[in-house]
């Protein structure tokens, strides 16, 4: 299974445009029959877009151009192999032991930022899934209102008839209120789908507080500077070119 690449994912979202029309289509009707739940939704549902989504696809990105460890274990390496090819002796030794610790440290916590890249990523590959549909939501509840515009003329028609009034008027509400609490709950589900799988990604897969506790961390050089640090305790290989 590949890892979302959260550059793409970046470059997708910028395609997806909030639907003002709609948005405001939805507004429009809940103000009419005083329903200020779904108006403070489509204000979550901004915040969402605008914030929240951002930052995920940004932290993802963040995550996946970390190799500052990888580059680190290769220049540890590069150093050993270089003083191999001339030295021994007890300090190369206690320098050869340690570099490889180091570099043991080094790769194991590049595998770490690499599980926090994968997972990131995916968290943000499945959030814009969620948008996604929780677009396609938006807009059908807005076609569904605007189908309704039929009826509000009949309502409008009908205030010369008290009793026709009171009717024509109750269907019509129903009717918003209908399409209003088919729009919540499928944000709802949306939503509340969104966040089970991002707990399933993060419980199962990966432990982000365990990694911060169990993080590779590079072990103390202790007596071996000493060691290291002694010039003569080096030497050089018979046949080794001193310079």
């Amino acid at each position: 299974m590949t890892t979302p690449d959260p550059g793409q994912a970046a470059a997708e979202l910028a395609t997806m445009s909030y639907p003002e029309a709609a948005d405001a289509k939805i507004r429009e009707y809940a103000d009419l029959i005083g329903a200020h739940g779904i108006i403070g939704l489509l204000d979550k549902l901004r915040v969402f877009v605008a914030g929240d989504l951002r930052k995920t696809l940004d932290l993802a990105d963040v995550f996946a151009r970390q190799n500052k460890l990888k580059e680190a274990a290769e220049k540890v390496n590069d150093a050993k192999l270089s003083l191999n090819t001339a030295w021994h002796g007890d300090a190369f030794d206690q320098y050869s032991m340690y570099s490889g610790m180091a570099v043991d440290s080094l790769n194991k916590g590049q595998v770490s930022i690499t599980s926090l890249t994968k997972t990131m990523s995916t968290v943000a590959t499945t959030v814009i899934s969620t948008y996604k549909n929780l677009l396609l939501a938006l807009g059908n509840c807005a076609a569904n209102l605007a189908q309704l515009s039929g009826k509000f003329a009949i309502v409008l028609g009908s205030l010369l008839v008290p009793p026709l009034a009171a009717l024509s008027a109750k269907d019509f509400v129903d009717a918003i209120n209908s399409a209003f609490e088919k729009f919540w709950r499928d944000c709802n589900t949306l939503l509340a789908a969104m966040i089970t799988d991002i707990g399933a990604l993060v419980g199962s897969g990966l432990e982000l507080t365990a990694i911060e506790t169990t993080f590779p961390k590079i072990p103390d050089v202790g007596t071996s500077a000493e060691v290291v640090g002694e010039p003569r305790r080096w030497r050089i290989k018979p046949g080794a070119d001193p310079s």
